[in-house]
């Protein structure tokens, strides 16, 4: 059985390049702008908050559930069904991370101070639902029973940070605080102390089971981000692309040589920056997944742009006396049948993962079909141009220079 075969093509690929080159000016300066107006859209990976995945049992619509979230005193939630079409599941998406308002605050600061005085109570939003304790070192000195404690003596320290946690708990309780518990924190000669209120997932729960009943079945899954953590992490996945960047130039510059390497990087930023710029247009969230889906791209257009310069350095070593551009151009049509069919085959798979995918399936999905389209694209009309104008600086700066001068001048022989 043979295979699919194209007939041989003499496309005059870079007699579009004037064009592809003012169609792609265009479409990154446009990018570029939409990125900052209206700006791109970050998931909680990136600006930090927390993911819930609930699921139904009976129909339940999008709008009952953004009225439950609302009912709970959120007010910033997107809401939207998550899955198949027939799981009856939903995202809710929101900025915050903790279920403590300033009156439960209080109250943990009262019944604390009332169970061990003197201890200090820290909380800030960004570690969720956990509160810090650091208890005085008066409390550690002696045990329950009124019996000395040696600093050096770990074992005695630990069991009485055990008897401290769980006189706080047990008051935390009493005081209302279903599910609370306490626990030691970092070393026990610190004497801190981390209370965990009520989970995220508890919350809703109860929440979802108070106004949906039986219709309710469970929290999937919950993922709460701080906003410092998720600054981390988007200056993080930054730097990945960034790293990527640099490592592809030094490569392409070291395996082929310099005058290939330019044209390379800047065809892969400007898929990049397409896909981002359409993400912008969307409105579809950039989260950690999408930034793999970037990193995708770049490996998948930079595997075409290295098998085109390939083909070219090897027509040019074969010397058949033709320019530069006449070399490359043959060289591309070599290569289409190659980058179409395997082009449309990763298309095929990427549009089935799209249309039967749900959720952060759909959308990693949706960067990698905008990348594989622009990939092709500028594998043939951005990377091969911009070897032929970097070719050509070369050569003009290596003609202006100079002829050297030996190093050691010429000693007239005597006649």
């Amino acid at each position: 059985m043979s295979g699919i075969a194209f007939k041989p093509t003499k496309i005059d690929f870079l007699g579009y390049s004037r064009a592809a080159y003012m169609a792609s000016a265009m479409a990154v300066i446009a990018s570029l702008v939409l990125v900052v107006v209206p700006g791109l859209r970050y998931g909680i990976d990136f600006i930090g908050g927390t993911n819930v995945i609930a699921r139904f049992t009976s129909d339940v619509t999008v709008n009952e559930v953004r009225d439950a979230v609302a009912s709970m005193g959120i007010t910033d939630a997107s809401v939207q069904q998550f899955g198949a079409d027939d799981d009856v599941s939903f995202l809710v998406q929101t900025q915050q991370t903790t279920t403590m308002s300033d009156e439960r605050l209080a109250l943990v600061n009262t019944t604390v101070e009332a169970t061990v005085a003197g201890t200090t109570v820290e909380f800030d939003a960004a570690s969720g639902d956990r509160v810090y304790l650091r208890v005085p070192v008066a409390e550690f000195e002696t045990n329950g029973s009124g019996e000395a404690i040696s600093n050096d003596d770990s074992l005695a320290l630990t069991s009485r940070a055990n008897e401290i946690a769980s006189e706080l708990t047990a008051a935390l309780l009493a005081a209302g605080f279903d599910g609370a518990s306490v626990e030691s924190y970092g070393a026990v000669r610190d004497h801190r102390f981390v209370v965990q209120i009520q989970a995220m997932q508890q919350w809703f729960e109860e929440s979802f089971q108070t106004t949906f009943a039986e219709r309710f079945e469970a929290i999937d899954r919950v993922e709460t981000v701080g906003p410092r953590v998720g600054r981390q992490l988007r200056d993080d996945g930054v730097a990945a692309i960034l790293i990527s960047m640099v490592c592809i130039l030094l490569y392409i510059a070291f395996r082929f040589d310099l005058r290939y390497a330019p044209g390379a990087v800047l065809a892969l930023a400007h898929d990049v920056i397409i896909t981002l710029g359409l993400f912008a247009v969307l409105r579809q969230e950039i989260s950690l997944p999408i930034i793999a889906a970037l990193l995708t791209i770049i490996g998948y257009s930079l595997n075409d742009t290295i098998i085109n310069f390939d083909r070219i350095r090897e027509n040019l070593v074969s010397g058949s006396g033709e320019t530069l551009a006449q070399v490359v151009n043959r060289s591309v049509n070599e290569c289409l049948s190659r980058t179409l069919l395997t082009s449309a085959t990763t298309l095929i798979s990427v549009i089935v993962i799209f249309i039967f995918g749900g959720g952060l399936i759909r959308t990693f999905a949706l960067a990698l079909l905008i990348g594989v389209v622009v990939g092709t694209y500028s594998s043939i009309f951005i990377s091969n141009p911009l070897m032929i104008a970097m070719t050509n600086y070369l050569e003009k700066r290596a003609a202006s220079r100079p002829p050297s001068t030996p190093l050691i001048p010429e000693v007239p022989t005597e006649v």
